[in-house]
């Protein structure tokens, strides 16, 4: 049985066209901005990768969703890929485990290359004659590819590039994009203008537990290294899926990467949390540990996320290890879910760092109901459209709407918008180089990157945290000069202020690297205090504080929480309040 079992999907589809149909749209909000709402079929046709199968191969006493799902037969598991009639031409890859040495929860899989296989869907041109693809459920994969045809990926009227945002999928537990209606799910997703990826994770290779064993404490017990290790293996799945797609010109050429998104249902949930870098509990003792970081994400949408059970928490001590993860979030539950109870879901939620909302349905259980259809989609495609969006009305319009009108009982019960979304924010992150002592802050990622390819040079140190990207409106420019007399001035200084910047760039070993980040001027404060005193706003915002250090010749720059935690030397000079950041996690 599977943990998110969707097999309703086709009748909820239904209503979603019926109960959209019926002029019951004029019940959202008129503050809703144009775009969220979303259409009744979808706006755009829809066609899917080559996932061509020869289900003669078929085992007897197996069906094909035991290859979907990885499930054990008399002579071993089996894969989707064994079924498959051309796995070159379909979207198959490898994904590399990192050693138990290096991750202590891959005990079983460590160092090994596993193979995984996905499969995409996307809105297609109007011209596509390609045929729908039956399987044996009779559901259809809509004008799907075959042997080594291309995509045939439309462009996205409604942006000058021409590129559409690409979703990550994430299926339940013993679940499969081919299974329980989930090729709906994405043929949906790709009607309303998403380019969606979802990779086969097939758990059962892994662990065998089912939907029944989740709630059983004895059960878990015993199996949880086992648990754990599929638990983390699905996260590398994501994220070395994003960039075996993003790796392929045909789909990194129509898909705009600063747009990318996901959406995990039941387990899934869990492992985009994951993929955000939220801490796993890896043992009964408590062990957390972080698996994988991917920044690409810019929202993030959790159906009946599954995030621990009373006596465990997915995510460290009251699942506090999603501390870290600041992408905004959406969290859909029902009131009825024993599975993923709405009680560990909120609990996750509070704890997130970034812009958060849950959604609780009235009476619906850890499943699809048909009933629920229009609110399912209608805040997931509102969400997203929000939070892609560079304009902060739409996500004032989304954080405005208080439900959508359909068969359900939804209600708004945790609600947090932060004064940016995603995709204005940008990670900054410090580094120490053990040769010399010094530190070096930066939020660019082509830097970023350099550096992480040196770690015998440089080092993270840990602490990051966010300020704007330089292509928004919000903030100041922060200037950054690289200060090097020949002889013993070796750093970098940032400013935000016009006389910080102007006395600097005035020296002569003073190189101009122009801005490299926006961030709020610590000495802006509200309410017209004059003068004003260093400011930034509690909850969300920590002061940067510049640090001297007259030894090694060099500044560092450390938020307040850490400069608490942090016993200064003689040889340290505090230069005082900066710019204001917002931290990740504690």
């Amino acid at each position: 049985m599977n943990i998110l079992h969707l097999s309703f999907l086709q009748n909820a589809l239904r209503a979603l066209v019926t109960a959209l149909a019926v002029g019951t749209l004029t019940a959202i909000p008129a503050h809703a901005s144009s775009g969220i709402i979303p259409s009744v079929n979808g706006k755009y046709p829809v066609a899917c990768s080559n996932v061509e199968q020869d289900f003669s191969r078929v085992a007897a006493g197996a069906a094909a969703s035991d290859y979907w799902e990885g499930n054990p037969l008399s002579d071993g598991s089996h894969y989707v890929t064994e079924l498959l009639l051309s796995p070159a031409d379909a979207l198959t890859y490898k994904v590399t485990v990192p050693k138990a040495s290096e991750i202590d929860v891959f005990e079983k899989q460590g160092g090994k290359q596993l193979q995984f296989a996905a499969i995409a869907c996307y809105p297609t041109t109007a011209t596509n004659s390609r045929a729908d693809y039956a399987l044996p459920s009779g559901i259809k994969v809509p004008k799907m590819q075959r042997g080594a045809e291309a995509p045939l990926i439309a462009t996205n009227p409604e942006v000058i590039d021409g590129k559409w945002p690409l979703l990550v999928m994430s299926h339940g537990l013993a679940g499969s994009p081919l299974g329980d209606d989930y090729v709906q799910v994405a043929s949906r997703l790709a009607a309303e203008g998403y380019v969606v990826f979802a990779p086969f994770h097939a758990d059962a290779r892994y662990s065998r537990i089912h939907i029944d064993d989740v709630s059983d404490y004895f059960y878990v017990l015993s199996k949880y290294a086992e648990i754990a290790e599929m638990e983390a293996i699905r996260p590398l799945g994501l994220t070395q899926g994003l960039d075996y797609l993003l790796g392929k010109p045909e789909y990194a050429t129509r898909v705009d990467q600063d747009r990318i998104v996901g959406f995990g249902a039941s387990l899934g949930g869990m492992a985009m949390m994951l993929a955000q870098g939220a801490k796993l509990t890896t043992s009964w003792g408590g062990a957390e540990r972080v698996i994988v970081r991917d920044n690409r994400y810019k929202a993030v949408v959790g159906y009946v996320p599954y995030s621990g059970q009373p006596f465990l928490p997915a995510f460290g001590d009251s699942n506090g290890g999603v501390r870290s993860v600041r992408v905004p979030y959406l969290g859909i539950g029902g009131t009825a879910d024993v599975v993923a109870p709405i009680s560990r879901t909120t609990q996750m939620i509070e704890a997130l760092s970034g812009s958060k909302y849950f959604v609780s349905i009235e009476g619906m259980p850890h499943g699809f109901r048909v009933q629920d259809a229009a609110e399912i989609f209608g805040w997931t495609f509102s969400f997203f459209s929000a939070h892609l969006s560079r304009d902060q009305a739409d996500r004032d319009a989304f954080t405005a709407i208080t439900s959508f009108p359909g068969g359900a009982d939804d209600r708004v019960t945790i609600r947090k918008t932060l004064p940016w979304g995603s995709r204005d924010e940008l990670e900054v992150v410090e580094y120490l180089s053990p040769a010399s002592g010094k530190y070096f802050m930066t939020g660019r990622p082509s830097e970023t990157a350099l550096l992480d390819g040196y770690p015998a040079l440089w080092q993270r140190t840990g602490q990051r945290f966010a300020t704007f990207r330089t292509d928004t409106k919000l903030g100041s420019p922060v200037c950054r000069f690289y200060a090097n007399d020949g002889a013993t001035l070796n750093t970098h200084f940032y400013g935000v202020t016009s006389s910080d910047c102007a006395l600097v760039r005035a020296q002569p070993w003073a190189q101009d690297e122009g801005v490299t980040l926006r961030a709020d001027d610590v000495n802006i404060a509200p309410g017209g205090i004059f003068p004003p005193l260093p400011y930034c706003r509690p909850g969300d915002q920590v002061k940067v504080i510049r640090l001297f250090n007259k030894t090694t010749i060099n500044h560092r720059y450390v938020t307040e929480s850490l400069l608490a935690k942090t016993t200064l030397g003689a040889n340290w000079q505090n230069e005082g309040s900066v710019f204001c950041a917002a931290k990740y996690g504690d």
